[in-house]
C-alpha cells in the first residue's frame, strides 16, 4: 500500500474530527455539568475520541524536512495513530470511488422475509447503567496493584469491583487504562494533591500551545503577576503567531475555554483583585492621599493606568 501524502492525512483527520464531533461534545458537557456518563463512553472518549496523537503526527510531518525519517522516528503510541490515520485514508478513498463507480438499476438480489428477521435478531439493543467515572488517583491505584499482583486483568478487575462499586470495572475497561498507563501517570504526577478529583486528561486541539501556556502561567504566578482573562486569552494569541498557526485553524478563545483553562490549571479560586484584598486599609489610604499630592504636578493626559501591564509581560 502506498504511503498517503500529507493532505490526504490531514483530510482524513478533519473527516474523523467531523464525524466524532456530536458524540465528543455530547459527551463532554455531560462531563462539564456533572450528568452521568457509561464507562463506555468514557472509553471512547479516551481512546477513539482522543485526536491528541493525531494532531502531534501531523505536526511533525508539517515541519519535518524528510517525512520517511520523521515516520521512522515515530514512538509506538505514535505509530498505532498514525496507521489509523492510513486506514481512514483508505476508508475515504473507497467511498470516493463508490460514488463514482455507475450504479445499476436491476441488480438488487432478493431478501427473504426470514433472512430479514434472522438479521435483525443479531443485532440487540445496548443498555448502559449509570457509571461513576474514576479519578486518577484510582486509576493509578489500580494499575499499580495489577503490577504487583501478577498482571492479571480479569483478576484485577474483580478486585476492584468490590472495592468500588460503582465503577462498574471490568476487564476491558482495565485493559484501556493499562494501554495508556504512561499517560495516566503523567497526569497523575501533574495534579498531585488535586489526582483525587481530576478524571479526564486534557484534550486539546494545539497541546504544543497549552503546554507553553502552562509553563507561562506557573512563571507568572510564581513573580505575582495578575492573570486576568484579557491577559491569558492575549498571551495564547501571542504563543499561536510564535508556532504560525494560521488563523482559521485556531481555538475560539470563548468565555467557555477561559473556564476550562483555569480551572486546568488551578486559578479558579484566585480573585482579580486578591492582593488589595490583603492590603493594610490605613496604609492604603495613606498611600493613596500621597498619590493625590504626586498626580497635581501631571496634566490628565500623562496619568496613566497600568492595571493591564500583564498583556506585556513576558
Amino acid at each position: 500500500m502506498a504511503s498517503p501524502t500529507l493532505s490526504d492525512l490531514q483530510k482524513a483527520l478533519q473527516s474523523w474530527k467531523a464525524a466524532t464531533e456530536a458524540k465528543r461534545v455530547d459527551i463532554a458537557d455531560r462531563l462539564a455539568h456533572g450528568r452521568p456518563v457509561s464507562g463506555e463512553e468514557e472509553a471512547w472518549l479516551d481512546e477513539n475520541g482522543n485526536f491528541v496523537e493525531e494532531d502531534v503526527i501531523l505536526e511533525k510531518l508539517q515541519s519535518a524536512s524528510n517525512i520517511s525519517a520523521a515516520l521512522k522516528d515515530l514512538n509506538t503510541s505514535q505509530r498505532h495513530a498514525y496507521d489509523r490515520l492510513q486506514n481512514k485514508v483508505q476508508d475515504l478513498k473507497r467511498l470516493s470511488a463508490k460514488r463514482k463507480a455507475p450504479t445499476k438499476k436491476n441488480d438488487k438480489k432478493a431478501v427473504s422475509p426470514n433472512h430479514k428477521s434472522k438479521a435483525a435478531g443479531k443485532t440487540k439493543a445496548r443498555t448502559t447503567g449509570e457509571w461513576t467515572i474514576a479519578t486518577l488517583e484510582q486509576r493509578i491505584e489500580i494499575i499499580d496493584w495489577y503490577h504487583a499482583n501478577g498482571k492479571n486483568q480479569s483478576q484485577t478487575a474483580k478486585q476492584f469491583s468490590g472495592i468500588y462499586p460503582k465503577l462498574k470495572i471490568k476487564q476491558p475497561l482495565v485493559s484501556a487504562w493499562i494501554k495508556d498507563e504512561a499517560k495516566w501517570r503523567e497526569e497523575y504526577d501533574r495534579h498531585g494533591a488535586h489526582a483525587h478529583r481530576m478524571k479526564h486528561a486534557r484534550q486539546t486541539q494545539h497541546p504544543e500551545i497549552s503546554d507553553m501556556m502552562d509553563l507561562w502561567v506557573a512563571k507568572a504566578m510564581a513573580d505575582g503577576i495578575l492573570l486576568t482573562g484579557e491577559v491569558l486569552w492575549q498571551k495564547w494569541r501571542v504563543f499561536a503567531d510564535l508556532k504560525g498557526i494560521p488563523e482559521d485553524e485556531r481555538l475560539e478563545l470563548s468565555d467557555g475555554w477561559l473556564a476550562w483553562f483555569k480551572v486546568w490549571n488551578g486559578l479558579k479560586n484566585f480573585k482579580r483583585h486578591g492582593e488589595a484584598g490583603s492590603a493594610d486599609p490605613q496604609n492604603v489610604e495613606a498611600e493613596r492621599e500621597r498619590m493625590k499630592g504626586i498626580l497635581t504636578e501631571y496634566e490628565l493626559r500623562d496619568i496613566y493606568n497600568m492595571d493591564e501591564t500583564g498583556l506585556f509581560y513576558g
